[in-house]
């Protein structure tokens, strides 16, 4: 099956639990009732941390160990970029024409200049990055989050963001492009890529709540409900989140 009839499939098989999420109540960010199925999201989550100690960590910490943090900053500069006219769309969509106009500047003259991107040579120039997805956009229209999810490997998402990551891939142009040019391997390998940088930016977040807190499902939970309201209100600052790991790298494969 074709990434583009997969991407169809997905969005209508998501569409009826996206508007249960546009009906859950108000102001539920953290609350154990935006987690019913949270047995089951226990059972996902324990999976992924054993995957992650003995898989996806160590990966994580050979790319480290063989990319110096001036490469990584590189590599992660170039995946940012390629994300950005996304984010122009979104802050569009948005009604925040500033930060659209901010996007477009920043990817004409990383994507130049900057060759590639791997030089972030608009942010010297006072262009700071823009960061917006389809899921921050639906909050911002006025959808409540919905339930939350533990996806396998990939971590958590909600209703409201597993729908709108759908929609990031149904209208990314530069996602759009490289399928339609048969490049679909370096997607792929650029969001294994953005998954490994990620990881290792949070060693030591992943570590500390693994050994500090009683519970760190619950405090995962509420870290990921809590970040993305403040996102949608644009109170985020620009650093890395443990959730900022796309699901496009398992369902491009």
């Amino acid at each position: 099956m074709s990434a583009k009839k997969f991407k169809i499939i997905i969005i209508f098989l998501l569409f009826p639990i996206l508007f249960n999420g546009c009906a859950s109540s108000p102001d539920t960010a953290g609350k154990q009732e935006n987690d019913p199925f949270e047995s089951f999201n226990r059972q996902i989550y324990s999976f992924n941390e054993g995957a992650d100690e003995y898989v996806i960590g160590p990966i994580a910490h050979a790319y480290r160990d063989v990319f110096p943090d001036p490469v990584r900053d590189s590599i992660r500069n170039f995946l940012l970029n390629l994300k950005t006219p996304m984010s122009a769309i979104n802050a569009t969509l948005q009604g925040d024409f500033e930060r659209g106009f901010v996007a477009v500047g920043r990817f004409t003259i990383n994507s130049t200049i900057g060759i590639l991107g791997f030089f972030d040579v608009a942010n010297y120039i006072g262009l700071e990055p823009v960061d917006e997805d389809f899921g921050q956009t639906l909050g911002a229209w006025g959808f409540e989050p919905g339930p939350y999810l533990i996806l396998p490997i990939l971590g958590p998402t909600s209703t409201r963001d597993l729908g709108g990551k759908v929609g990031d891939w149904l209208v990314d142009p530069i996602g759009l492009y490289l399928i339609r040019e048969d490049y679909e391997d370096f997607l792929l390998g650029a969001n294994i890529t953005k998954a490994l940088d990620t990881r290792v930016e949070l060693d030591g977040v992943i570590e500390g709540t693994r050994e500090n807190s009683l519970d760190p499902y619950a405090i995962m939970r509420t870290m990921y409900l809590q970040r993305r309201a403040r996102l949608i209100a644009n109170e985020e600052s620009e650093d890395t989140s443990i959730y900022d790991i796309d699901i496009d790298v398992i369902l491009l494969d």
